[in-house]
């Protein structure tokens, strides 16, 4: 029960994805650790790297939206991070806060506090176990992910690893048009609406034109009433929600593969 508290799920993944896709980005060879720990009443969660490090006097203003950090490193990166400014302030939203000690080619540990607010837990409602979903197939089934995160792309590949079902992933929408003409042998796509190059719901309206009923299956965080409608009207035959919960994707996952 001490494990379960009151927060806004959604902007606590996301920070820590946020943190951790950093942490990947940046850290070529050694170790990335994370984890948390109970202080008072606060819980102080913390991402732990042994990458390229930041510079004193760019610490100061790594956090702040308006300031763009850029050394001869996080040019050849790709940028300083994805995301921090928003972090930070999704952090005090929730009521805490964000700092980080970081040494120049040594790594870094990024810090951050919410309120540890114990909750009461509720039964949840009932999904399938895996022993009682049907993922009994004649032949495999190639499940085609079209994910730009790579931390998002781990979780979902961690989460189907015992599914039997063939991954293959790629990075954007037009990617995914192109992969989806070119291999007549993807089963589902599972589709991030939010993505460069070509969205998720662009890439959705073309497939369909070309493979109608190919299943597809929509997943977004924040999604709205709206994305949901829009999702669904170019072509999408089911969406989730990101946090994504294992549970109900391989849910959703089973129910269109059988239809």
């Amino acid at each position: 029960d001490e494990a379960i508290i009151i927060t806004d799920a959604t902007k606590l993944t996301q920070i820590l994805t946020n943190l951790i896709s950093n942490a990947l980005k940046f850290t070529q060879h050694g170790y990335i650790n994370y984890g948390y720990k109970v202080k008072d009443s606060q819980l102080e969660f913390y991402v732990e790297d042994s990458g390229i490090g930041i510079q004193l006097d760019m610490q100061k203003i790594i956090f702040d939206r308006f300031r763009q950090v850029e050394t001869t490193a996080t040019r050849n990166f790709g940028g300083s991070g994805l995301g921090l400014s928003i972090s930070k302030a999704y952090v005090e939203m929730l009521g805490g806060k964000m700092w980080l000690t970081s040494e120049l080619d040594k790594g870094s540990v990024f810090y951050f506090t919410i309120p540890y607010n114990n909750a009461t837990p509720k039964k949840l409602p009932e999904i399938p176990t895996i022993k009682g979903l049907n993922f009994g197939f004649n032949t495999t089934k190639t499940l085609l992910i079209a994910e730009d995160q790579d931390s998002n792309f781990m979780v979902l590949e961690a989460m189907l690893s015992h599914s039997g079902i063939n991954i293959i992933r790629v990075e954007n929408g037009l990617e995914a048009v192109k992969l989806c003409k070119s291999n007549p042998h993807i089963d589902l796509v599972l589709m991030d609406l939010k993505m460069p190059v070509m969205d998720g719901y662009e890439a959705t309206t073309q497939i369909k034109e070309f493979k109608p009923d190919l299943p597809i299956i929509a997943q977004t965080a924040y999604i709205t009433e709206a994305d949901r409608s829009k999702a669904l009207a170019c072509g999408c035959s089911d969406h989730i929600s990101k946090p994504i919960k294992k549970q109900l994707l391989l849910f959703k996952i089973n129910e269109q593969l059988h239809k």
